[in-house]
């Protein structure tokens, strides 16, 4: 039992690297040990925290995969494990790993909850809520869980009766009345977005099946909450109306422009999960779904003429939109998007991958620019205003 004292004495230290190497080689001495392997585990498991918290999810996923296999009966890796593919947007994995982690621990709260996130996420919202039925009646003040109950409950009262459609990477939800032709339209818009993206992007493709939703514009003010100045929203599910205020049918080219939109962000979200700041986010988003045209950049001349452009800073926060108006909201966003441009077209698409990996380890918005670029916040600022001068 020498090693595994070492390797206990590394971990007991914090040295999971050393210590899941020793414990690895006392299993190799004695495989059947209970002890070894619920040690081994531990340490895997506390090895891929480390890789999670500094933005490397796959390398934390397959040392919590190793963790299940050093010891099966244990729920704690599995729900490790369930978490980190949420993480990754790979919905059927999480939804696996959790489902068996409520039955090796019946009744673990963390384990509903999470199990009910991937229903969700999966746009099983009955069985979402049955899971977050159980955790509310166990611990009523769960933090954030009711706000998720009542916009499950408020989504499910609205997409119930909605009819399913499914490509080869999108699962398409849509009411009865929209046409055949436009729910074809939408299937090829995504279809080719899963493709000019991701090889954009630095050929990130996420995991299918990417959950989408068709709503009215009265619909999708009903579910989201949102006002009639969004066009659509990504929140783990694409959701987009298909009609104006009025009830018209939007445009092929408009639909087209949101729907490319909200998939930058799904792949934007599989490569830094949430740590992007907004402007790259949306800048982004909006560079890659459409040129800006003629009246985008007088617009910019005079935003930057009245000094009411923004620092790069303020434009940070992934809850802007509920801090600005709707008007300078719009300023944001063409700000963000001549932002984007620039870089892309002075530096070329290559870079944007790079950018994001920087952000995904924890990069400042300074660190990354600095490292990608070789420039600061500061000096990119300067170089928008300079252009719109």
């Amino acid at each position: 039992m020498d090693l595994n004292n070492a390797g206990t004495e590394s971990y007991n230290r914090g040295d999971f690297l050393r210590a899941t190497t020793l414990l690895e080689t006392a299993l190799d001495i004695a495989p059947e040990n209970p002890v070894v392997r619920r040690n081994l585990c531990n340490a895997r498991q506390s090895l891929a925290d480390q890789h999670a918290k500094q933005g490397d999810v796959r390398t934390a996923v397959r040392l919590a995969e190793a963790a299940i296999a050093a010891d099966p009966d244990n729920a704690s890796p599995l729900i490790q494990t369930g978490a980190y593919y949420l993480r990754l947007d790979d919905v059927g994995k999480a939804i696996d790993r959790l489902e068996k982690a409520i039955v090796t621990r019946p009744g673990d709260l963390d384990a509903h909850d999470l199990l009910g996130q991937a229903y969700y996420r999966d746009n099983d919202l009955s069985s979402a809520r049955a899971q977050w039925d159980y955790v509310l009646e166990m611990d009523p003040a769960r933090p954030s869980l009711r706000e998720r109950y009542d916009k499950a409950f408020r989504e499910e009262a609205v997409e119930s009766d909605f009819n399913k459609w499914k490509s080869r990477h999108f699962r398409v939800s849509y009411p009865d009345d929209i046409p055949d032709r436009l729910r074809g339209r939408v299937v090829s818009i995504l279809d080719k977005a899963y493709v000019d993206v991701g090889r954009a992007l630095g050929g990130v493709f996420p995991p299918p099946p990417i959950q989408t939703i068709l709503y009215t514009a009265a619909q999708f003010s009903e579910a989201t909450q949102l006002g009639g100045h969004v066009g659509a929203v990504y929140d783990g599910k694409i959701r987009a109306p298909m009609t104006d205020p009025s009830g018209n049918w939007l445009p092929d080219e408009e639909l087209r422009r949101r729907l490319a939109h909200e998939y930058v962000h799904v792949v934007v979200r599989n490569i830094t999960g949430d740590k992007v700041p907004w402007w790259v986010n949306e800048g982004i988003a909006e560079t890659l779904s459409h040129p800006l045209d003629q009246q985008d950049r007088e617009r910019l001349l005079e935003l930057f003429a009245n000094g009411r452009d923004f620092r790069l800073s303020s434009l940070s926060s992934p809850q802007l939109a509920g801090k600005l108006s709707p008007d300078r909201l719009k300023e944001a966003y063409l700000q963000a998007h001549a932002t984007m441009e620039l870089l892309i077209t002075r530096h070329g698409k290559g870079k944007v991958n790079l950018l994001l990996t920087r952000f995904s380890s924890g990069d400042t918005e300074d660190q990354a620019l600095r490292q990608i670029y070789r420039k600061s916040v500061a000096v990119l600022e300067e170089d928008v205003r300079a252009a719109y001068r």
